[in-house]
């Protein structure tokens, strides 16, 4: 249980590498990489997986001052949850 907390932290250093930060070099974490690997094929993980374009979508935004926080959701999606709000 405590992998797939820690997955979503992880699943961003991709976009995270982009900014010139190598949190986690591919090449010292053997088993690190492994890891994630196996997670991804899970189904739970597979079903709320965002991906790296998404991840730089928001960082894109974060950088201006126009973080799009409901990037992944769709615009129904967005309109009921404005409308419960």
């Amino acid at each position: 249980m405590a992998d797939l907390h820690l997955y979503p932290i992880f699943e961003r250093f991709p976009s995270v590498a982009k900014l010139g930060v190598d949190v986690l070099p591919a090449d010292k974490f053997p088993r690190l990489m492994a890891w994630m690997s196996a997670l991804q094929k899970q189904d739970c993980v597979r079903k709320c997986w965002l991906s790296t374009p998404l991840h730089d979508h928001y960082i894109a935004g974060y950088k201006i001052g126009n973080a799009d926080c409901d990037v992944e959701l769709d615009e129904e999606t967005i309109a009921m949850q404005n409308s419960v709000t």
